[in-house]
């Protein structure tokens, strides 16, 4: 029993003495990055649940609206039991999550349940702090601390689509014309501004299939879903594009309404267009099961340190060394931007 326990801890020790080698290498005469949050996703990355709801009807049959709510009520309890759980909800009320353009609060709200601290911002809920065109340092710093240094594990942005999806297009040469684009193209800017100064854990923005991306650079999207892929009876195609683990799980019934939002929310008015832009419940619960910290603690402790090697930062994870351990050793040397010395660190610690 010792020996193969002792076998194990050479190839243990071997592995890491490889990684650490790849790792300190890849530094040299590579051009840094302060961060890689806005990497463009691996193909392997990119996810088209359409493909996978296709798959699972293939093998099971549309699911029934019943079972589907079901499963959506599975997903919600995932998140009030991680909120009963004290030691999970004080890890969760020290992690920030803000929600853009969010005036629904649908997106937000598993984070909501789960303990996190959720900011929301509208400027139709607050003409002033709910205007992102107001963000600044100095707006997060005198009205927010910046948050008292707790960590910011996730911004979500459903950025306005009413200049962006092909729905409206017959309108694009006015909206052109008048700034009416421009004004929406400055709102995706300014999220962007937002996401490279706090560098979340996660990030998404969200949008309707359109011309946001070729208009404002953003890199390809990472996930494309429908309603009904999460127990929605409808289709509106939409895509997400960001930092975030895109393999949701789906509750996938037949989407007999088709596409309604037009038919049952037709009209130029406020609250109509609020009406069909709300966010589905199911795909808010199905996002934060693939993308809470407490169930996903490699990626969201990866993300944070994104210049180091994950599979390194794994490996000393199951080591036993923990996450505090860590980023005690580490954070002085990576936020200096001495990514060898916050290397050499963590061997000292898998070493100890």
């Amino acid at each position: 029993m010792d020996l193969v326990k002792t076998q194990n801890n050479n190839e243990q020790l071997q592995l890491f003495n490889k990684l650490l080698l790849d790792a300190r290498s890849s530094f040299i005469d590579a051009e840094f990055k302060i961060s890689n949050i806005f990497d463009a996703p691996h193909k392997n990355e990119v996810v088209r649940l359409n493909k996978k709801s296709q798959a699972y009807v293939e093998a099971n049959g549309w699911m029934s609206r019943s079972s589907a709510l079901e499963r959506l009520e599975q997903w919600k309890n995932v998140a009030f039991n991680q909120y009963l759980d004290p030691t999970i909800r004080n890890q969760n009320n020290q992690k920030i999550v803000l929600s853009l353009f969010d005036l629904s609060g649908t997106w937000s709200q598993p984070w909501v349940d789960a303990g996190y601290q959720v900011f929301r911002f509208d400027i139709q809920a607050d003409p002033y702090f709910g205007d992102i065109n107001n963000f600044s340092v100095e707006f997060f710093n005198e009205l927010f601390a910046c948050f008292d240094g707790l960590d910011v594990h996730a911004i979500l942005a459903a950025c306005p689509c009413t200049d962006f999806a092909v729905s409206g297009a017959r309108h694009f040469t006015a909206k052109d014309a008048d700034g009416r684009t421009l004004s929406s193209i400055e709102l995706v800017y300014q999220t962007l501004r937002t996401i490279e100064f706090f560098k979340p854990n996660i990030w998404a923005i969200e949008n309707p299939v359109g011309r946001i991306a070729s208009l404002t650079g953003l890199s390809p999207w990472r996930l494309s879903f429908d309603p009904f892929h999460f127990g929605d009876t409808y289709t509106k195609k939409t895509l997400l594009w960001g930092r975030f683990n895109a393999d949701l799980p789906i509750a996938p019934v037949e989407p007999i309404e088709g596409s309604k939002m037009h038919k049952l929310y037709g009209g130029k008015s406020l609250a109509t267009k609020n009406a069909r832009s709300v966010t589905p419940v199911g795909f808010a619960y199905s996002f934060f099961m693939a993308n809470n910290a407490h169930d996903h603690k490699l990626m969201a402790f990866s993300n944070k340190y994104d210049r180091l090697d994950r599979n390194l930062l794994k490996l000393a994870l199951n080591s036993g060394v923990s996450e505090y351990e860590i980023s005690s050793a580490i954070d002085d040397a990576y936020y200096d931007y001495d990514d060898l010395a916050a290397i050499d660190s963590i061997n000292e610690l898998m070493l100890a």
